[in-house]
C-alpha cells in the first residue's frame, strides 16, 4: 500500500503535551520522521494518553503546534511512537509543506512508493516497465510529484480526500458517520454562497436542521418565509435555497423593504413608465421583472407599507407585474423568498400586516436560531474567519487564546454572526502576538453573564409548552386543541411549524407502545 503523504527524515525537537483546557506537559522528544498527516517520535508513549499536542519549531524560527493521537503500535518499542496528526488547519499545513518540500527536492526516489526516478533503478515492486516520471506522475503509484508547483498542496489534498477520510473513519463511532455527512453537506452549502460579509457555517443541531430544510425546500417552487434576528444569515439562507434550485443559473435579486422610502418602494418593485411621476424621464423595469426566471428575496417584509401589501398579494396570486403609470401587465416567472426579524402574527393582530399575504408568503418556514443559542458554533465560525481572512505569511495572529475562547462562549452576541465577523476582523488588526486575546475582541475575558432572554423568546417558549400540554389533554385532537386555545385550526398548524411541534412524534412519546 502506497503512502498517503510524502514523509521526510528530521531531527526536530518537540515538547509533548496532553490536550485539555490547559495543556499538561508530558515529555520532550525528537521528531525523526514527519509528513502532512503523521509524525514519528523517538520515544515510547502510551496509546491510552488520548489527544496530544506536539510543539516544535521549524527551521527559520516558526513555532507550530500539531494536534494528534498515538497510533496503535505496529512497531517495535525501540522504533518509537507514531502519531496521527489531526485538525491541521490551512496555515499549519502550508508551513509544514514548505518545510517538507525543501527536504524532498531534488527527487531521487518517489516518496510515496520508493520507486526509483532513473531508468536503471527499478523499485522492488516495479510492474516491469522503466520506473520514473511521465508528465510529472510516478509510473508505479500514480502520485503527482511536481512538488515545485505552487498549487501542489491544494491539488494533492483534493486528490487524496477519499483515502484520507477513510483513514479517519476508523477512529469514529459508526453512529456519527451521519453527522460527518451532514458537515460535508454544510460545507457544500457554504461553497454555494459567495462571501457577502457573513459566514454560513455551523455544526449545532439547530443549524444542521436548517441545512436539512434548505435541501428539502430548494428543489420545490414553494414561497419560503425566513425568520430570525438581525445578523443570523437570512439573506445567505435565501441565496442557498436559490443556488440549490433549478433556477440557480437565473437572477437572484435582493430588495430591502425597510431601506427604501414608501413613495419609491412600489416603483422599485414593479417598475414605472416614462412620466409616471416627477423625475421619471424614461421607463424602468422593477425588481420582479429583473428577477424573471429566477428568485427575488424580499428582506424585512414585515416593514412593507400596508397600502403596498394588497398589490404584492395580487402579484403573488397571478404573477402579473403592472408598472406605475402603465396600462398593460406582464407575466413573469419568479420564486419569492421573504424574511423578517419581527413577529408577523403580532402585526396581523394589530392590523399592520395582512393575514392573507402572510399565508401567501408562508408556504414554508425556516427559523434561524440566534448565535447565543448555537453552542460552540461561535468558536467554529471565529476560527473559520481567522483562517480565511488572516494575511499570508508569518505575521499576524494564528489562533485564539483560552481566555478569548471563554469570552466568546459567554458573550451574548446581540448582533449575532455579523457582530462576530466585525469583532474578529478588528481583533486581527489589534492583536500584538500570535494569539488573539479578549481585549482584542473588546470582550471582558469571559466574566460576563448572558442577559436574560428577551421577551419574545420567553413568550415563544411559554406558548409552545401551552400548546403541547393542551394537545396532551385533548388526546392530540387538533380541532379540540384549537378550540381550547381560542385559535383557528390553520393558526394552530402555523404554530406547529413555528415551534417545530411534531404531532406524530408527541403521540409516540406519550404512547410508546
Amino acid at each position: 500500500m502506497w503512502r498517503l503523504d510524502a514523509r521526510v527524515s528530521t531531527e526536530l525537537p518537540a515538547r509533548i503535551y496532553r490536550q485539555g483546557s490547559e495543556p499538561d506537559f508530558l515529555a520532550s522528544a525528537t521528531i525523526s520522521e514527519l509528513s502532512l498527516s503523521s509524525a514519528l517520535l523517538d520515544r515510547n508513549l502510551d496509546p491510552e494518553l488520548g489527544p496530544l499536542l506536539l510543539r516544535t519549531r521549524l527551521p527559520g524560527g516558526s513555532e507550530i503546534d500539531l494536534q494528534g493521537q498515538v497510533v496503535t503500535p505496529r512497531r517495535k518499542p525501540s522504533q518509537g511512537t507514531a502519531i496521527q496528526l489531526l485538525n491541521v488547519d490551512q496555515h499549519q499545513g502550508e508551513m509544514l509543506w514548505r518545510f517538507l518540500r525543501e527536504k524532498l527536492l531534488p527527487l531521487s526516489n518517489c516518496p510515496y512508493c520508493a520507486c526509483g526516478m532513473g531508468r536503471h533503478t527499478p523499485a522492488p515492486r516495479c510492474p516491469g516497465k522503466h520506473c520514473g516520471l511521465q508528465n510529472g506522475i510516478c509510473w508505479l503509484c500514480g502520485h503527482r510529484l511536481d512538488f515545485a508547483n505552487d498549487s501542489y498542496l491544494e491539488e494533492h489534498l483534493q486528490d487524496t480526500f477519499g483515502p484520507r477520510l477513510q483513514t479517519k473513519l476508523k477512529l469514529i463511532d459508526p453512529e456519527r458517520v451521519r453527522k460527518i455527512l451532514q458537515l460535508i453537506d454544510a460545507e457544500l452549502l457554504k461553497s454555494f454562497t459567495p462571501d457577502r460579509g457573513m459566514e454560513f457555517v455551523g455544526t449545532h443541531p439547530e443549524m444542521l436542521r436548517v441545512f436539512s430544510l434548505i435541501r428539502k425546500v430548494a428543489p420545490t417552487g414553494l414561497n419560503v418565509l425566513i425568520l430570525g434576528e438581525s445578523g443570523t444569515g437570512k439573506e445567505l439562507t435565501a441565496r442557498a435555497i436559490h443556488e440549490r434550485s433549478a433556477r440557480r443559473s437565473k437572477p437572484f435579486v435582493v430588495i430591502n423593504c425597510a431601506a427604501i422610502p414608501e413613495g419609491l418602494l412600489e416603483a422599485e418593485l414593479f417598475g414605472y413608465t416614462r412620466g409616471a411621476f416627477t423625475g421619471a424621464y424614461q421607463s424602468q423595469d422593477g425588481k420582479f421583472v429583473q428577477a424573471d426566471g429566477g428568485t427575488i428575496f424580499l428582506d424585512e417584509i414585515g416593514d412593507l407599507p400596508f397600502g403596498l401589501q394588497a398589490k404584492l398579494l395580487r402579484f403573488l396570486e397571478d404573477r402579473i407585474v403592472e408598472r406605475l403609470g402603465g396600462k398593460q401587465g406582464r407575466q413573469v416567472d419568479v420564486r419569492v423568498l421573504a424574511a423578517t426579524n419581527c413577529d408577523l402574527e403580532s402585526r396581523i393582530e394589530r392590523g399592520q400586516f395582512r393575514q392573507d399575504l402572510f399565508y401567501r408568503l408562508n408556504g414554508f418556514t425556516i427559523y434561524l436560531p440566534p448565535l447565543r443559542d448555537r453552542g460552540d458554533d461561535v468558536v467554529l465560525i471565529a476560527r473559520y474567519l481567522l483562517q480565511k481572512h488572516r494575511p499570508h505569511g508569518p505575521d499576524g495572529p494564528t489562533t485564539f487564546s483560552s481566555a478569548a475562547l471563554r469570552a466568546m462562549r459567554t458573550h451574548d452576541w446581540p448582533g449575532n454572526v455579523r457582530e462576530l465577523i466585525n469583532r474578529v476582523r478588528r481583533a486581527m488588526v489589534m492583536a500584538t502576538g500570535r494569539e488573539i486575546e479578549p481585549v482584542d475582541l473588546e470582550l471582558n475575558g469571559g466574566t460576563c453573564h448572558r442577559r436574560p432572554a428577551d421577551l419574545r423568546s420567553q413568550v415563544g417558549h411559554t406558548e409552545r409548552e401551552l400548546i403541547v400540554e393542551t394537545l396532551k389533554q385533548t388526546g392530540y385532537n387538533v380541532a379540540r386543541s384549537a378550540r381550547t386555545l381560542g385559535i383557528s385550526r390553520p393558526a394552530l398548524y402555523d404554530r406547529f411549524r413555528k415551534y417545530d411541534i411534531d404531532l406524530q412524534q408527541l403521540k409516540r412519546e406519550h404512547h410508546p407502545n
